[in-house]
């Protein structure tokens, strides 16, 4: 299933101002991007050049990031009328998640970034996440399979505890105290699923003063090690 939204503006609230972008309510309104999120079954691409938006959402269903990547991307210039060169930042998402999406996703806006000079930004899945859910005890989820889990913790959208690699039973005692969120159904746990896009868009836009001209500041975010690597130990 594809979705594909074009030239959308920020939302607004009763008195015209912006609204909607999570912690501060804010808005980077003076620098484009483009943002990439290929650490799910999924590939999230957010384009802002001046004040259009193009937003592209798709569910891989089996099919490689690395074939779909890149005409995204292409898709979203043009649909802008665009090109690679009106983007100040580039961002992705740096895990955890999918080892191989992740480093496709990193060295993707770092290969952008270094052939124009330009900025880049690394958010995590659990920074996206909890822009989506500002108040109360929330617990950031990405399922790690075989009864363990990545999580973060957060308070009023400030963080709780670091982001770690927990097992079943840790996960339950968190539960107790935590409500989950995430992008995804979990087998077993009842989590408020909630948008890709709209996290990738509220953490990045939230985010946009710390991008680096430093490529190497941005670098896959692991909690534990691929199997490959395990397997090499």
């Amino acid at each position: 299933m594809e979705r594909k939204y074009f030239f959308r503006s920020p939302r607004k609230g009763k008195n015209g101002d912006d609204r909607g972008y999570g912690r501060g309510q804010k808005e980077n309104n003076f620098m484009n991007y483009l943002a990439i999120d290929t650490s799910g079954d999924y590939l999230s691409v957010v384009a802002k050049i001046g004040e259009k938006t193009h937003e592209y959402f798709t569910f891989l269903a089996g099919v490689k990031q690395s074939e779909k990547l890149m005409p995204a991307i292409e898709e979203a210039f043009s649909a802008l009328d665009a090109k690679p060169c009106d983007v100040d930042v580039f961002a992705a998402v740096t895990g955890p998640g999918s080892f191989t999406g992740i480093r496709i996703g990193v060295a993707t806006i770092k290969g952008f970034a270094d052939a124009l000079d330009k900025k880049v930004l690394g958010v995590t899945v659990f920074d996206a996440l909890s822009y989506t859910e500002v108040e109360g005890k929330i617990l950031t989820v990405v399922n790690a399979n075989h009864g363990n889990y990545y999580v973060a913790g957060y308070t009023d959208g400030k963080e709780s505890f670091a982001p770690k690699f927990v097992d079943t039973a840790e996960f339950e005692e968190l539960l107790k105290e935590y409500s989950p969120i995430a992008y995804e159904e979990i087998p077993e746990v009842k989590v408020k699923v909630v948008s890709v896009m709209d996290g990738l868009k509220k953490a990045v836009e939230n985010s946009l003063e710390k991008a680096s001209e430093d490529t190497d500041s941005v670098k896959p975010f692991y909690l534990r090690l691929s199997q490959a690597e395990e397997g090499r130990k």
